[in-house]
């Protein structure tokens, strides 16, 4: 038995179609949509009229008991001021069983707290999505807003997820991009272990679709999707995906690495799926910079980053004054493209 290998016992196949089909009953006379919604993959389709009324959106965040996601709030209380269609958020805690909002087991790190809102939430979504992480400042998140969560959630513009049905939160390619995970090779690949990972789970995870060569899109699983591109996937599909999750031998981290570029699979059939930066950050956020600032505010935070571990590497009597002022400077003048770009 390989280690993605899923059980399917018929006891659970019954109670599960059973209680799906319960919520179905309950969901249907005040819900719009049909029970094919539970069974059957349908086409996006595109709004033929643009939208005349602010897009609703909710903020999924996964989090333990003790990360601090006190700028969830703040980010709430800045969309109630003034916004026709404020910022609801559903932060689900992965460690604590008498939280709130809780998981039916804590693995696959943000993977099982998005697959239950999808689950939980499937009929009653608004019209934009976003998933993310707790942290409000870390690595992953877009260098010209500061790598702050709460000012991507900020700037994001619905119409650009709508549009597009899902996109990926980060604009940055590396890492993930371009064929970051190559799925035909010997899935020994140091620097990518979860490649193998995919390989052997793809027939268990989706039986109906043929293994691509390669996945790739940013890391590092936050993202934005459209209700209509959600409910293209039946709901039952969400169901067995969080069933895979709980069953796989695979621990925590490694099942929640296989679900990083499986994403943009999953929600718009595509294998790649790397905009260009340049377009991420003006139709996304609406920030907008020309190409030779984008590559001159990278030139010099590259150089920033030299000198400074230049200087880590300083005894503590070396003079740093004069490293410090070149450091100065160069945030300085990336300050000044940052803020030419948000306009």
């Amino acid at each position: 038995m390989s280690l993605a290998r899923l059980r399917r016992p018929r006891v659970w196949l019954i109670a599960a179609t059973a209680m799906i089909l319960a919520m179905a009953w309950i969901s249907l006379y005040t819900s719009p949509f049909s029970l094919s919604s539970f069974l059957y993959y349908t086409p996006f389709q595109r709004p033929n009229t643009p939208k005349t009324t602010p897009y609703s959106r909710t903020l999924v965040v996964a989090k333990t008991h003790s990360a601090d996601t006190t700028w969830v709030d703040e980010v709430v209380a800045d969309e109630d001021n003034g916004n026709a269609a404020p910022l609801s958020t559903a932060v689900y805690v992965v460690d604590d069983a008498n939280a709130p909002l809780t998981v039916p087991m804590n693995k696959g790190h943000e993977v099982m707290a998005y697959l239950t809102y999808i689950i939980e939430h499937y009929f009653s979504l608004r019209d934009v999505t976003i998933f993310m992480h707790s942290d409000r400042m870390t690595w992953h998140n877009n260098d010209l807003l500061d790598m702050d969560s709460a000012a991507m959630v900020r700037r994001l513009k619905s119409a650009y997820i709508v549009d597009r049905g899902y996109a990926n939160l980060r604009c940055h390619h590396d890492p993930g991009c371009p064929a970051h995970v190559r799925l035909t090779g010997d899935g020994d690949d140091f620097n990518v272990p979860e490649a193998g990972l995919i390989s052997a789970a793809w027939g268990d995870v989706f039986p109906e679709d043929a293994m691509p060569e390669v996945l790739a899109q940013p890391c590092c699983s936050q993202f934005a999707v459209s209700a209509e591109t959600i409910r293209r996937v039946p709901l039952l599909q969400f169901v067995a995906y969080r069933r895979w999750l709980m069953e796989t031998e695979l621990d925590d981290l490694l099942s929640g690495r296989v679900w990083e570029y499986l994403w943009q699979w999953l929600f718009m059939g595509k294998a790649v799926d790397c905009p260009d930066e340049r377009v991420c950050y003006c139709e996304g956020y609406g920030v907008c910079v020309e190409h030779e600032e984008y590559d001159r505010f990278f030139r010099l935070r590259n150089e920033a980053w030299q000198i400074e571990a230049a200087m880590r590497l300083l005894n503590p009597d070396d003079d740093r004054l004069a490293m410090q002022a070149g450091v100065d400077a160069l945030h300085g003048e990336m300050e000044k493209i940052k803020m030419r770009a948000l306009g």
